[in-house]
């Protein structure tokens, strides 16, 4: 990830690929350290671990209270492996469309570099099409897209794709041939249909009430394993970490491939929303290059 420092009244100003956090003198700011790709990465793991920490502590308590009163038998075992079992079920549920949901990006993508590359081309013969303003409503799907993805309410990208229109009639009046101008009509019906099948994963859960049983039986499990006496104190410490660490990121990782796009991907599981970024990027630099420097059209 490119970083780029600028210095201003005294103070760094690191710039990187996420946005811009601004430094200062006296080391690195924790807002810097959050943001930071290694802790994205393990941004679950780590919250997790200071999640069973908490559970550990609690059980040093419970024992040292002299609160075990729950005797270890095959029924507990038993329920460790019913609730491993049922979050097997909807990880293999959830994870069908968290792999619908990784091509989004890319079809998305492909449809707006297809429809700004052959207006480009189109341009050449037809100086009369005004391609800025088609650039700049393709700008538009981007963010209005990114926008939506903050709240489950919004729809504002349908409105920024349906703008596209008004370009591809500008085209019949310049009386471009059908055939370009159905081709540019069926990318802009693929961005809709990629949109709207965001919108359906981002709003629905996969089998809400199972996930309800998931975290009732993973908090059971732990519940029981604090109050259960395992054996000697360092014996019962690492399984009850073991078992809450297991269980607790499971049921995290569940959310996080529930609703799979974040705007800022803040765990290294959300679809990367990089590709559009890319997009944005290219057609932001064409806007400044001449046309006869700019890349061929889609084919």
């Amino acid at each position: 990830m490119g970083r780029e420092a600028h210095w201003q009244d005294g103070r760094a100003l690191i710039t990187s690929s996420r946005g811009s956090i601004e430094g200062c003198r006296g080391g690195v700011p924790l807002s810097q350290i959050l943001s930071s790709r290694t802790f994205t990465r393990g941004r679950i793991a780590l919250e997790t671990a200071a999640l069973v920490l908490a559970i550990v502590l609690v059980k040093l308590l419970v024992h040292k209270l002299s609160w075990e009163f729950i005797t270890l038998s095959s029924i507990y075992t038993s329920v460790v492996g019913g609730g491993i079992f049922v979050i097997g079920l909807i990880v293999a549920g959830t994870l069908s469309d968290y792999k619908e949901s990784d091509k989004v990006p890319a079809e998305i993508s492909a449809a707006l570099e297809n429809i700004y590359r052959d207006c480009a081309a189109i341009k050449e013969t037809l100086p009369a099409f005004d391609l800025e303003t088609l650039r700049e409503r393709l700008l538009g799907v981007v963010s209005a897209f990114r926008a939506d993805l903050s709240s489950t309410d919004r729809r504002s990208c349908l409105a920024a794709i349906e703008e596209l229109s008004a370009s591809f009639i500008e085209l019949e009046r310049l009386e471009v041939p059908a055939n370009y101008i159905v081709r540019l009509r069926g990318e802009q019906g693929a961005i809709r249909k990629s949109v709207l099948r965001v919108y359906h994963v981002q709003r629905t859960e996969f089998l809400p009430s199972a996930y309800i049983l998931i975290t009732t039986i993973v908090a059971l499990i732990i519940a029981v394993a604090l109050f259960t006496d395992i054996g000697p104190l360092d014996d019962s410490l690492p399984i009850v970490a073991f078992l809450s660490f297991f269980f607790i990121y499971l049921v995290r990782l569940l959310k996080v491939l529930d609703t799979p796009f974040q705007v800022d991907e803040r765990t290294m599981d959300d679809v990367s929303l990089f590709l559009l970024k890319e997009f944005a990027k290219r057609a932001s630099v064409d806007a400044d290059q001449p046309s006869s420097t700019r890349a061929p059209a889609a084919t």
